[in-house]
């Protein structure tokens, strides 16, 4: 992008007071809340024994990017949108940019990713646990975070128009792949419910009552991480439609900098925040750690 025209666009942001100071306040609050949910999220996880470990991994990956959105990601947008006005913005345009790149495409893929796991969980059964390890998952969580991280690097020193094309093609193939993996967990567990209709006198018999209540829990699972990609669907919708429009080239009003390239981020940030509700919302071993943290912490204070 033309240098002269990214300054007009900051510009443009900034000039406007009111929204300039709406939406300097709303990251910094959202900053605070995200890194202290995420906080007693990871800290819920680590005292919670019952999810398998290599689940558990993919879920501290998604709560540990957004806590590092919260640390890292907003105070640099913050401070970024305070310097914009000034000739400091270009160092802090570039560590802003690979920062987006590197954090909000790591947590959609990893919420994917986790999609694919309840997946790979139901289809192979007792054979899960012996394919799916917590040292592949690792390596897995490491080769997705350098994927992300090249391509921030990409966007802030070479073509952003190919960074822009990669993350577009990011999202596209995580959205496809979370569809189709909740769409077959669906179809698989009907299948499964039919058949426990069918043979409910013979699975009490032989001590089969288990198996619901397994299942069950696999169900709440699966519904947790389809509410969390709902709500990444819905947080990065706008950016979607801007990496859409910057790719085709239609305009300069959602340029970086501009009102709406401002805002779109912010709806991305404030996704970092409604994680953490989400998980004690649907996972009820999670919320009763978070409470358990909470009320020691408030003991510890008083």
């Amino acid at each position: 992008m033309d240098t002269s025209q990214l300054q007009v666009n900051f510009y443009w942001a900034i000039d406007q007071t009111p929204f300039f100071v709406f939406i300097f306040s709303l990251n910094i609050f959202l900053a605070f809340t995200a890194t202290l949910g995420n906080t007693l999220i990871l800290i819920a996880l680590y005292k919670v024994s019952s999810i398998h470990p290599p689940t558990k991994c993919l879920l501290r990956c998604l709560a540990m990017t957004d806590f590092c959105v919260g640390v890292i990601v907003q105070p640099l947008f913050v401070a970024f949108l305070m310097e914009i006005a000034t000739d400091n913005w270009r160092i802090l345009h570039l560590t802003l940019g690979i920062s987006n790149y590197t954090f909000c495409g790591f947590s959609f893929a990893t919420a994917t990713a986790i999609s694919v796991d309840r997946l790979l969980a139901l289809l192979l059964g007792l054979k899960y646990r012996h394919t799916v390890k917590l040292r592949r998952v690792r390596c897995f969580v490491v080769c997705i975070l350098l994927v992300n991280i090249v391509n921030g690097f990409i966007y802030s020193f070479s073509s952003q128009d190919f960074a822009n094309s990669v993350g577009f093609a990011v999202i596209i193939t995580s959205l496809l792949l979370s569809v189709f993996s909740h769409a077959k967990i669906y179809l698989k567990l009907r299948q499964h419910q039919a058949q426990v209709r069918h043979h409910v006198g013979h699975d009490q018999a032989n001590g089969g009552g288990m198996i619901p209540m397994n299942i069950e829990r696999f169900k709440k699972t699966v519904s947790t991480i389809a509410w969390v990609q709902l709500a990444l669907v819905f947080c990065y919708f706008p950016i979607f439609i801007i990496l859409i429009l910057s790719i085709v080239n239609i305009g300069d009003w959602f340029k970086e900098g501009s009102i709406f390239h401002v805002s779109a981020l912010t709806v991305v940030y404030f996704n970092s925040t409604l994680n953490p509700i989400l998980f004690c919302w649907k996972i009820r071993e999670v919320r009763e750690a978070v409470k358990t943290t909470l009320k020691q912490i408030l003991c510890f204070s008083s």
